[in-house]
């Protein structure tokens, strides 16, 4: 799936989010983002917010959280926002590369034993639809 995001300049305080922080739900994805530049990943173990700065001809790769769960953590999936305050649009393009959706991911696909595994088999989709449903209030509302 591919999905095209322009991002308004803030012009509020550094907390007014183009994206608010979150990490991907499924399992890798490959974002192209202009030279405006704004997005940031939280530092793994620390509260500090590092910008990933636009490099020509690159794109960025980023580990989400059921790649994380397949590979028990071997891979983690990072926080990440934007913060546009360049005064200009930003624009990123996404591309996301998950497994069908009653693919099984189970970290002994990864060679890790019953007894290391941190997760239990769940299939993609039903995982990433949870993930939606739980993030969403009106998605919350219509399972009840």
């Amino acid at each position: 799936m591919n999905r095209q995001w322009r991002s308004r300049p803030s012009c509020g305080p550094a907390d007014q989010f183009g994206v608010a922080p979150h990490t991907d739900y499924g399992c890798v994805t490959l974002l192209y983002q202009d030279a405006v530049g704004g997005l940031q990943v939280r530092e793994l173990g620390s509260e500090r917010w590092v910008d990933a700065p636009f490099i020509e001809g690159s794109l960025v790769v980023n580990v989400g959280d059921l790649l994380a769960r397949w590979s028990n953590d071997r891979f983690r999936s990072t926080l990440h926002r934007v913060i546009n305050t360049s005064g200009r649009e930003r624009y990123s393009i996404a591309t996301f590369y998950d497994p069908d959706y009653t693919a099984r991911v189970d970290p002994a696909d990864l060679g890790v034993s019953a007894a290391e595994a941190q997760y239990p088999p769940v299939a993609a989709g039903d995982y990433i639809l949870g993930r939606i449903d739980a993030s969403m209030s009106y998605r919350k509302a219509a399972a009840s």
